[in-house]
């Protein structure tokens, strides 16, 4: 076996040097400077885009419901200040915020305490609700859509999803305004 030979003044050299522990430092504020923002917005985005399609399937819900029961049914919003919510119902004047909307002790529910910094309009025929016949699944005479938007500081829309629901019964998704989504223009 064959010894190498060790040369005193070459050094073994191990570890970093301070030049490129802060050049790494350096790089890596880069990077994290750039991305926290980009994922609070994709955050808020994904809260937008939670809220309507939980609504979504909520009419989608209320619709197969009185089909199924041949009841009609109703989806009603409440809104008070910045907290809001939408339920399936057996009639329009059920308030979620304060009451048990529950249809046999089942409660199907959407609450804007889970979708911070989200806002509700709900803009519909006959007012702050829609409504689905037992018989064919209509929304006749209470055809509309619900609005989820995101705002800046300024009170300036950002991003705006609608969920429409037509005269026929049909729920669809599409975008208003913003950079959200691939959903279709309205």
């Amino acid at each position: 076996m064959r010894r190498a030979l060790m040369r005193p003044w070459a050094a073994v050299k191990r570890g970093f040097t301070l030049l490129e522990l802060l050049v790494t430092l350096v790089i890596l504020s880069i990077i994290i400077g750039a991305g926290v923002p980009l994922m609070l917005g994709m955050a808020e985005s994904m809260r937008l885009q939670g809220a309507a399609q939980d609504t979504y399937a909520l009419l989608q819900y209320a619709r197969s419901d009185a089909l199924r029961t041949t009841e009609e049914r109703f989806v009603v919003w409440d809104t008070d200040g910045a907290n809001w919510c939408a339920a399936v119902a057996v009639s329009n004047d059920c308030d979620c915020l304060t009451e048990d909307c529950s249809i046999n002790g089942v409660l199907r529910q959407v609450n804007g305490s889970e979708y911070t910094n989200v806002n509700v309009a709900a803009n519909f025929s006959a007012g702050d609700y829609t409504r689905f016949d037992g018989m064919r699944g209509l929304a006749e005479g209470n055809a509309g859509h619900v609005a989820y938007s995101l705002t800046d500081d300024g009170g300036t829309v950002e991003a705006e999803i609608r969920v429409v629901v037509s005269l026929l019964g049909r729920v669809r998704y599409c975008k208003a305004t913003g950079q959200i989504g691939d959903y279709t223009a309205c």
